[in-house]
């Protein structure tokens, strides 16, 4: 009877051995940690277009907070930034802050125990990364505590998900009773139509910008259009 005089690997052998199973841990390591990579730049982005979101039915709120405390007053003040500011004066006469050029930011106010959104701005700046942070950005820095988030005007976001920025950007001002068509078109300015005045029905065209730093850097929009319910 013959036996086999060969009873352990050779250092050759044991080496392929490692060789191998060396590379396929590290084909799952960065197959795993892509995925977990994906999964955050997704997490980001669906934050982002949440907050987006958010920012509509805020701008839409806003619009309605203005028709119901002014109910008598039909269209003049439905295009206020700030339902809370002359509030009592029916013709709106006092406050001129309304919807207009520039960049807006989001605040949370309360009064008489409930919670309203206005609008702080015009900024004449924009958010721009491009150009690294700087104050321009901090205009509508969001920040974070107890999960929830509130615009933190500037200072430096400080969240647990990365950097967030959010703001209105003005589209234009159009006068709604003007029939729509390329060449009658005309944006709803005073100094352009002096006839755009508070009982003129309008439309404000806007949209809903953020930007994020985190796993990647990203921009999320969403536009959307308001009247002042002009009515007769």
């Amino acid at each position: 009877m013959r036996f086999s005089t060969r009873r352990w690997f050779t250092i050759r052998e044991i080496l392929v051995i490692i060789v191998v199973i060396s590379v396929g841990l590290l084909s799952v390591v960065v197959v795993l940690t892509n995925g977990m990579s994906y999964v955050q730049r997704t997490r980001e982005k669906v934050i982002a277009l949440n907050l987006a979101r958010e920012w509509m039915e805020a701008v839409y709120q806003i619009r309605d907070t203005n028709r119901t405390r002014r109910a008598w007053v039909k269209d003049w003040c439905r295009l206020k930034i700030n339902p809370l500011v002359d509030e009592w004066n029916p013709g709106c006469t006092v406050d001129d802050f309304r919807f207009t050029s520039g960049a807006y930011a989001l605040q949370r106010l309360t009064a008489l125990g409930q919670e309203y959104f206005a609008l702080t701005g015009p900024w004449l700046t924009w958010i721009n990364l491009g150009d690294g942070l700087d104050s321009g950005d901090y205009n509508f820095s969001l920040c974070q505590q107890s999960g929830i988030w509130y615009s933190c005007i500037w200072t430096p976001p400080t969240t647990s998900e990365g950097k967030y920025f959010r703001e209105i950007d003005w589209l234009w001002l159009y006068l709604k009773d003007v029939p729509i068509t390329w060449w009658t078109e005309i944006p709803c300015t005073w100094w352009i139509d002096p006839q755009c005045g508070n009982s003129r029905a309008k439309e404000f065209r806007f949209c809903s910008r953020v930007v994020y730093i985190g796993e990647s850097t990203g921009e999320v929009k969403l536009c959307g259009v308001i009247t002042n319910f002009k009515g007769k």
